[in-house]
């Protein structure tokens, strides 16, 4: 392996912890993947050396990372990087993402990226029915690695108390529930686009990797619309769709007429062959 940390790369006057400065050197080489899943990282010994700290400062550094779930440690065979989450969603269902980690033993979060008051675009202001609206954008990170960048409008009048502080790890859905809107779905669609830079930098992807792009609406019960939407989903996300086979046209009612018309007509020209034959 070549990746070799050099002591040079840390500040003993910056008032970080040499752990935590440790921990984030290995974390954006694995971000950038110059440490590829599977890849065993350095000893603690080399580490040790490499960084010239003790061997407490590595061994908390690589706890670090491995809360975060970022490596794997076992005894006696070193750390290797942890594969990337795989996010998986159902494209029939409207949200609920959290519910579907859940079910896959993973762990969703949602951090507020930006938040602002805003004239939607045209067609967020046609699906919304509005032109005053909050646009709001947020990080969705399975086992503290980003999965999905969600850019999301709301009606300012119906939502006027949104705020980073109430969304931050919050069911965008499951609030709108308790101020009384209850969402049911509406239309979606599904793409692939190509990651510009900020988008390769906010899901570890790069320039031009291709990227699943999620766009619709959601509506109440009453054609309201409460939210129009955009997410790009990171490289390693399945959409599971459970697909089925369309039943057999039924016969309408022309058909089965003309089908006793064509039975009636054969029924009369076997009787007229058993009149010319004599019945044998």
């Amino acid at each position: 392996m070549n990746f070799a940390p050099q002591e040079s790369l840390l500040s003993r006057s910056s008032g970080q912890p040499l752990h935590a400065q440790i921990r984030d050197i290995l974390h954006q080489h694995i971000v950038d993947q110059s440490l590829v899943a599977g890849t065993p990282l350095p000893t603690e010994e080399e580490l040790q050396k490499n960084f010239g700290v003790s061997r407490s400062v590595v061994r908390q550094a690589l706890a670090g990372l491995a809360e975060e779930r970022l490596i794997h440690r076992q005894r006696g065979r070193g750390s290797v990087v942890a594969a990337a989450p795989v996010l998986r969603r159902h494209i029939q269902q409207a949200g609920g993402l959290d519910q579907q980690a859940a079910a896959s033993g993973q762990r969703m979060a949602t951090h507020i990226h930006s938040i602002q008051r805003c004239t939607p675009p045209r067609e967020a202001a046609k699906a919304l029915g509005v032109a005053d609206a909050w646009q709001i954008e947020r990080v969705r990170s399975l086992d503290s690695v980003a999965v999905a960048f969600m850019r999301t409008w709301v009606p300012y009048g119906a939502f006027s108390d949104f705020s980073a502080d109430l969304l931050e790890n919050a069911s965008l859905l499951s609030v709108m529930r308790e101020r009384g809107f209850e969402p049911v779905g509406g239309p979606r669609s599904v793409q692939a686009v190509a990651s510009d830079r900020m988008l390769a930098g906010v899901l570890q992807a790069s320039v031009g990797e291709p990227l699943l792009l999620l766009r619709g609406v959601t509506r109440d019960a009453s054609g309201m619309g409460l939210e129009w939407f955009n997410v790009w989903h990171s490289p390693n996300t399945i959409f599971d769709v459970d697909a089925q086979v369309a039943p057999a046209p039924s016969m309408t009612a022309g058909r089965i007429s003309r089908l006793r018309q064509l039975a009636s007509e054969l029924e009369a020209e076997l009787s007229q062959i058993d009149v010319e034959t004599g019945g044998q």
